[in-house]
């Protein structure tokens, strides 16, 4: 028997209610009969949709002229959108201003149901000795640099109550599995601003991360570099200006020392 196929469909009420929102858009206002004419939706329906929309908040009635126009609201949705892509071009100006620097892959990566989701990897073509580098890739947080980054801005009591949902396993002898000693090596990832990865989630990769900040006082990612080496003076070096990238990048997304 051959696999089935399943079909997508879209909802037609909703189709229906973005075209109204867009067609408003184009003109500014439009009263029912206008609608009508554009959407070619029966009266009673077309009411219906109108309404909802206003009861939620994305149109607002005119009750002189009858006619409906767009809400702050829907400019909400379309600023948040916009200022989503502010974000993600400045976390990408800063990777590739890290990997030109120090000629490491620079990654940032978010938390994502006690996993570490990498969201953009740059000098992976140049240096493609791991997995881990892949945008979409998933890894633990209690092994890599970037994770332990974004554990360290948590209580030691929230990072408790995450332990036991991690599936905490040895993958290279390097592993911290033992929560006392893991609490210990954050302890001095606060210390340092930066958390180190030393061959902890895979063998001869060394990673240096640092958390990232926004103006909620939450971490919203952090950013990792990578490499086949780690000597001192390397740590030194990188993690030098990994925390003033990131600290520049936190800034730059509103977030200020308490």
């Amino acid at each position: 028997m051959g696999e089935e196929t399943v079909k997508t469909e879209t909802i037609q009420a909703v189709d229906r209610a973005l075209q109204i929102l867009e067609t408003i858009g184009r003109v500014n206002s439009m009263s029912l009969a206008e609608l009508n004419r554009e959407i070619k939706v029966n009266k009673a329906s077309l009411s219906r949709l109108v309404y909802t929309l206003v009861q939620n908040g994305y149109l607002a009635k005119n009750e002189k002229s009858g006619e409906f126009s767009l809400t702050l609201k829907t400019y909400e949705v379309g600023l948040n959108a916009v200022q989503n892509l502010d974000k993600l071009s400045l976390i990408k100006s800063t990777l590739v201003d890290l990997n030109s620097r120090c000629g490491r892959i620079a990654q940032f990566s978010v938390e994502d149901n006690n996993q570490l989701l990498c969201l953009q990897s740059i000098g992976k073509e140049a240096m493609s000795f791991s997995v881990y580098t892949s945008v979409g890739h998933r890894s633990p947080l209690y092994s890599t640099s970037a994770g332990k980054a974004l554990l360290s801005a948590y209580s030691n009591g929230e990072i408790i109550e995450k332990w036991d949902k991690m599936n905490i396993q040895s993958l290279t002898e390097n592993t911290l599995t033992d929560l006392q000693l893991f609490l210990q090596d954050i302890g001095l990832t606060r210390q340092r601003g930066y958390a180190l990865d030393r061959e902890e989630n895979e063998y001869h990769v060394f990673c240096v991360g640092a958390v990232v900040m926004d103006f909620s006082n939450r971490p919203i990612g952090a950013i990792s570099i990578s490499g086949s080496t780690l000597t001192p003076q390397e740590e030194q070096e990188v993690s030098s200006m990994l925390l003033s990238s990131s600290r520049k990048l936190s800034g730059l997304l509103g977030y200020a020392v308490r």
